[in-house]
Parts: structure tokens; C-alpha cells; sequence
């Protein structure tokens, strides 16, 4: 468990970075050389230095995607019920989603800050029902298969019963 947790973690690190320096590119509002690539607010904690800027977006984000990837092992426990699972990979993806977008400069207020909350705990509302409805669908499956192979059982019992009583 803990080798997959900590494969998981290292695949979300990477592509948490990836993504996060994209978004980054793509939004933000600094520029060096005409290049938009941080927030200002990250960038004046780096006290203009736009490669330490980089540096604690990349290492930032790339924990928020380890959380985000790692946390997927809470549907691997079969003990947990689907809906804790679901609740517990939330609450760590948004519980670190706050202190990280602040820093980073990604949200500019509580306002933003409360309406990316909201549409992350939709989206985890959206999988759970996704995943609640797969696995209603195995369920249904694995029951009409053991009603099946103990219908065949029971054909399987009788024709030996009635075998035995004709000898």
C-alpha cells in the first residue's frame, strides 16, 4: 500500500507541476521579457527573482498534485465506504487547496477562493456519483452471476439426486 501511495505521489508531484506552471503561464499576470509565467504576488515574495518564483510554484504545485494523485488510495481500501472515501480525497485535496492558492497568488480573494471550494466539491459530488453508479452496476452483475452459478448448482445437485434414485 504505502509503495503505491508513494508511486501515486510521485507521478501527481510531476504532473502537478506540469499543470501547475501551465496554469500559471496561461493566467498569469507578472511578466519578464514579455514571458507571463507567475502571479505578482509570488513574485514579489521572490523579491522579483522570477527563477526562485518558478522554483516555489513548481515545488508548491507539485505537491498539491501529490495530495491530489495519493489521495486516490483512500477508494483502494475496501473498508472505507465509498462515500467517506470520497469525502476524506476531498476534504485533503481542498483543506490543502487553501493555504497553497493563497501563497501562490492563484486566487485573489475569499470570494474566488470560496467559489473554486465550491466547484471542487461539486466536481468530488460529480465522482462520487459516477463512482457510486459503477459500482451499483458490478454489484447487480456479481448478484445475477451467483444467482446463476447456484441455479446451476442446484440443476447440477438434482440431476445427481435423480440419477442416484434410478440406479
Amino acid at each position: 500500500m504505502l509503495k503505491t501511495i508513494l508511486k501515486r505521489a510521485g507521478i501527481g508531484f510531476l504532473i502537478g507541476m506540469l499543470v501547475g506552471n501551465l496554469i500559471a503561464i496561461l493566467t498569469g499576470t507578472s511578466s519578464t521579457n514579455g514571458v507571463t509565467f507567475a502571479s505578482a504576488q509570488l513574485l514579489r515574495m521572490a523579491s522579483g527573482n522570477a527563477i526562485v518564483a518558478m522554483l516555489l510554484q513548481s515545488i508548491f504545485s507539485g505537491i498539491y498534485g501529490a495530495v491530489c494523485f495519493a489521495g486516490m488510495t483512500f477508494y483502494d481500501a475496501e473498508r472505507i465506504p465509498l462515500a467517506l472515501a470520497t469525502v476524506l480525497h476531498c476534504l485533503s485535496i481542498v483543506l490543502l487547496f487553501i493555504p497553497i492558492s493563497l501563497f501562490l497568488g492563484w486566487v485573489s480573494g475569499i470570494a474566488d477562493l470560496l467559489i473554486i471550494m465550491a466547484i471542487q466539491f461539486v466536481v468530488f459530488f460529480i465522482i462520487w456519483l459516477i463512482m457510486w453508479s459503477i459500482f451499483r452496476k458490478q454489484v447487480r452483475e456479481l448478484n445475477e452471476l451467483q444467482n446463476q452459478l447456484q441455479n446451476q448448482s442446484h440443476l447440477t445437485e438434482k440431476k445427481e439426486g435423480d440419477n442416484n434414485e434410478n440406479q
